[in-house]
């Protein structure tokens, strides 16, 4: 009986993850495209006219200073380091934590933590951290971490914004955010869903100006990069445990049907051993009634 019920309430956790899931999947197909269509739009017009935006690339310039730079100062970059709480006993995180020690050493680099476990990692490492959120409540969440994200990349001159998440999509990595040249969208999507074709925009006219044009679309582009890996790192979370409680369902089951034969043959055993006692009871009444005629 007790199987049965935590059978059912497995089972009733499994279509609430199913119904989550497909709202996260549509949602991320929403702010993938949206951020893909923010990048191509960025693209063209830096092209078109030749603008050098922070946004879009940093200074790169292979000049005397900037390779003494590079050999005597630490890249300085900003990390966003996302955990999710899992419901059954998984370690999905081991991976990204190596990855990131290994990735930090000889860089200056902050954090923004999300999640608990990510917040315990950079403090046991000894890292900075500027900002952390306990939780990912992605809805709440992804404007006001975009605009952290806008503010400290202009004013504390970060080479680099990095994204680590728990994904099958990167699995050992991270996403590179801004700038934007570096936001490898095929990471994040599969190429079928990526919009090829390049805008022509030649006869277009940019309102107010191109530079301010560009700041904007990149404001728009960070918000919608960040909803994409909130939600990706809420969905892949969700799917792992759709696959747990799965398998739960599943040795449930086995054990339920194990049980049902096992009182099955208890059953069947009681009752042949009901008809021996009947029979026998009714030949030692046969004799009885024999020995009584004589």
């Amino acid at each position: 009986e007790n199987l049965k019920k935590k059978n059912k309430k497995v089972k009733n956790d499994k279509n609430i993850l199913l119904i989550n899931m497909m709202k996260l999947n549509k949602n991320l197909s929403y702010y993938i495209q949206s951020a893909i269509k923010n990048k191509n739009l960025i693209d063209a017009v830096g092209n078109q006219y030749n603008i050098k935006n922070m946004f879009v690339h940093k200074n790169t310039k292979s000049n005397f200073l900037n390779k003494i730079k590079q050999i005597f100062v630490k890249q300085k970059e900003l990390w966003i380091y996302t955990t999710e709480q899992q419901k059954y006993a998984t370690d999905s995180y081991s991976r990204y934590e190596r990855y990131i020690l290994e990735k930090t050493k000889n860089k200056n680099v902050d954090f923004i933590t999300i999640g608990d476990r990510a917040y315990n990692f950079c403090k046991q490492n000894k890292f900075n951290v500027i900002k952390d959120f306990p939780t990912n409540t992605q809805s709440i969440l992804a404007f006001e971490l975009s605009q952290i994200i806008k503010i400290l990349y202009l004013e504390q001159n970060y080479r680099k914004v990095r994204f680590v998440l728990n994904t099958n999509k990167n699995f050992k990595g991270s996403f590179t955010i801004l700038p934007t040249q570096e936001f490898d969208v095929y990471k994040l999507s599969s190429s079928t869903l990526i919009e090829t074709n390049k805008l022509d925009i030649k006869d277009f006219k940019i309102f107010p100006n191109v530079e301010t044009f560009i700041d904007n679309e990149a404001n728009i582009f960070i918000e919608n990069v960040v909803n994409s890996l909130l939600i990706e790192s809420s969905f892949y979370t969700t799917k792992n445990a759709l696959v747990t409680a799965n398998k739960i369902i599943k040795d449930l089951d086995e054990n339920i049907m194990k049980l049902s034969r096992q009182a099955m043959r208890v059953k069947r055993q009681n009752e042949i051993e009901e008809i021996i006692m009947l029979t026998s009871n009714n030949k030692n009444d046969i004799l009885s009634e024999s020995d009584d005629g004589k």
